[in-house]
């Protein structure tokens, strides 16, 4: 049985986390703009270059099968991805973004249920158990 961890976050922390591993995850499934971190540049025009740049850079190295079609990426479960190691840590890696993004959602108190995010984390067999999330009082 594989061990198990508990971390305790503030709000701020959990978000700050669930945006880097939403980039990392989607960075490994070939869309490489990191929106997230990349959000942090004050102006909009050098933020979508450098998106673009990105994207452009390293996208024909992360999912090569895609070289020639810079908009095209494995879904989120990496199903397609030739690569063993990188599909496990795509299917993987959504999980642990999406999961904590859903439990924000569904337990704010307001009605959600125009978000995409409101609904069930999407999972797959490879993923294992679906993380846990519980609020500390």
């Amino acid at each position: 049985m594989e061990k198990k961890y508990r971390i305790t976050l503030t709000e701020t922390q959990l978000r700050l986390m669930i945006d880097a591993v939403e980039d990392w995850h989607r960075f490994l499934a070939g869309d490489c703009r990191m929106d997230n971190a990349t959000s942090y540049i004050e102006d909009a025009s050098d933020m979508h270059l450098c998106r673009r740049l990105i994207n452009e850079a390293a996208h024909p190295f992360i999912v090569p099968e895609y070289k020639y079609s810079l908009n095209s990426a494995h879904k989120w479960s990496g199903i397609g991805c030739p690569r063993e190691n990188q599909r496990k840590a795509i299917t993987m890696s959504y999980m642990l973004y999406r999961e904590p993004r859903h439990h924000l959602i569904a337990n704010n108190g307001e009605d959600m249920s125009w978000c995409a995010y409101n609904g069930k984390t999407l999972t797959c067999p490879e993923q294992g158990d679906l993380i846990k999330i519980e609020e500390v009082k």
